[in-house]
């Protein structure tokens, strides 16, 4: 199991396709959680090929440059906004998805489900940013 943020993580792609949206992460800023009990979470890093799907959606906002690093991610799912999101993962029930891109875009997306999986098998870089 895996955790992952969106700030600092990497969109490859945005595509809308009948009452869904997928964002394509190539790089995900994750950890993997621990594997027994008492032992700690590895050191962040990054999840490469990520997809975000979310369905029954309304794209409130999306500019044409909405890739790249994003600066301020936030996911707002039933009531409450995920500042670590599980990997993979899903809700149903309201959400609201907002990117602000390093390039200056803006991604809002309003939807009633979203699932969050590798695609592929899982794929794990450690960060050495200091």
């Amino acid at each position: 199991m895996w955790e992952w943020q969106l700030t600092d993580s990497e969109v490859a792609s945005v595509r809308q396709g009948g009452d869904g949206v997928s964002v394509h992460f190539s790089a995900a800023s994750a950890r993997a959680l621990a594997v027994h009990a008492g032992s700690p979470p590895s050191v962040w890093g990054y999840a490469l090929g990520v997809l975000l799907e979310l369905e029954q959606a309304h794209v409130q906002h999306c500019d044409p440059h909405a890739m790249g690093r994003v600066a301020e991610g936030r996911l707002r799912s039933a009531s409450q906004t995920l500042a670590l999101l599980p990997l993979p993962g899903e809700a149903l029930g309201e959400v609201v998805l907002l990117l602000r891109f390093a390039n200056g875009g803006v991604l809002q997306v309003q939807a009633g489900f979203w699932r969050c999986r590798f695609q592929g098998d899982p794929r794990w870089r450690e960060s050495f940013a200091c």
